[in-house]
């Protein structure tokens, strides 16, 4: 059975919305054993034996999955039907699993996580979820999931021995948490599904960030973080990985972090630099990498490879922040004048 092959429980045009949305290629390519299609009775069967997986009916339950194990994370991205996904106590006796499970959802709907004697209800799309793999729980989706999260090292998140881990399960709906579940989701699927290059570092920060989401509900030796630091940072990120759309805005950032646009704005109060000038900024260092190493592309070309609504806006800008046009930086730099960026302007050059 292909990718776009519907399983029973699963139309093709809700499978086809979810691997457009995840950004899936059509070529699996060398990564094909981290995909898995499963369904009916004999994919709860089959389920990862970390895991008891249940649905009614049997037969009606499928699940697509792309999954790929870093250096110390795990990714993963997946579309199910309803179903309850339990760690009992007797596989966690049986299987060790010192992981924090790290997830939220896109579509509408939500669940319940059960643990320790309470129930934790979530939807979408504002809540971040976190399950402790090393302690029993029940988590159930009452409706057709798409969820996207990471497998943590409970080591990577300031565990010591004898501390306590009694605030996972959490489900929280913090600017932070809200912020996190928005990044998670977009680094999983990137990930997973999109396959990106990603490096230990990379990896580290997830983690840190997740630490940081935790922390405002611990009481132990991590102390609580400054919140809108590592929001700025999450601010940063969206920013690198869209900024070459020339729809992408603050308007676009807050909408990923599911706050207001005044909201967002909040975060980067005392801050040198502001969302709307971060992406103006990332565009324009964009640009100018282009015009130095590629000199055959137009100006046109390189506006729209940088996120510029036209060739005219860019030039503007770019002459507003360095003091130049385009095309004088670009001669500039053929002509061995500019070794590195230019400088901030002092007085503007003339037009071309």
């Amino acid at each position: 059975m292909t990718p776009d092959d519907p399983a029973q429980g699963l139309d093709r045009r809700t499978v086809a919305a979810w691997r457009a949305r995840i950004g899936a290629g059509e070529d699996l390519g060398e990564d094909s054993t981290r995909y898995l299609l499963r369904h009916g009775r004999s994919g709860l069967d089959d389920y990862l034996r970390t895991f008891t997986v249940t649905a009614d009916p049997a037969s009606g339950f499928a699940e697509y999955l792309y999954w790929r194990p870093l250096t110390q994370l795990l990714t993963f991205s997946l579309l199910r039907t309803p179903c309850a996904t339990i760690r009992t106590p007797e596989r966690v006796r049986e299987y060790r699993s010192d992981f924090v499970l790290v997830g939220t959802q896109t579509l509408p709907g939500g669940g319940v996580v059960e643990a320790g004697g309470r129930r934790y209800h979530y939807d979408h799309p504002r809540h971040l979820v976190v399950i402790h793999n090393d302690e029993p729980f029940r988590q159930e989706s009452f409706t057709t999931a798409d969820l996207a999260g990471i497998w943590v090292p409970t080591d990577l998140l300031g565990r010591r021995s004898g501390q306590d881990w009694s605030m996972v399960p959490l489900v929280d709906s913090s600017p932070l948490a809200r912020a996190t579940a928005a990044f998670v989701t977009r680094f999983a699927n990137d990930v997973a599904a999109r396959r990106a290059s990603i490096d230990i570092d990379g990896e580290h920060a997830v983690a840190e960030l997740v630490r940081a989401a935790l922390s405002q509900h611990r009481d132990d030796s991590f102390r609580a973080v400054d919140s809108d630091l590592y929001l700025r940072e999450i601010t940063r990120s969206l920013i690198d990985q869209n900024y070459r759309d020339p729809e992408f805005s603050p308007d676009s950032i807050a909408r990923m972090l599911y706050v207001s646009r005044r909201h967002m704005y909040r975060y980067f109060a005392g801050a040198e630099e502001s969302p709307t000038t971060l992406i103006a900024r990332r565009r324009l260092a964009h640009a100018r990498e282009l015009l130095a190493c590629h000199p055959r592309m137009s100006l046109g070309e390189v506006a729209a490879d940088s996120g510029f609504a036209s060739p005219g806006t860019f030039t503007k800008r770019f002459r507003t922040e360095y003091g130049m046009t385009p095309s004088t930086y670009r001669k500039a730099v053929q002509a061995g004048e500019i070794v590195s960026e230019p400088s901030r302007p002092e007085a503007g050059d003339p037009d071309d």
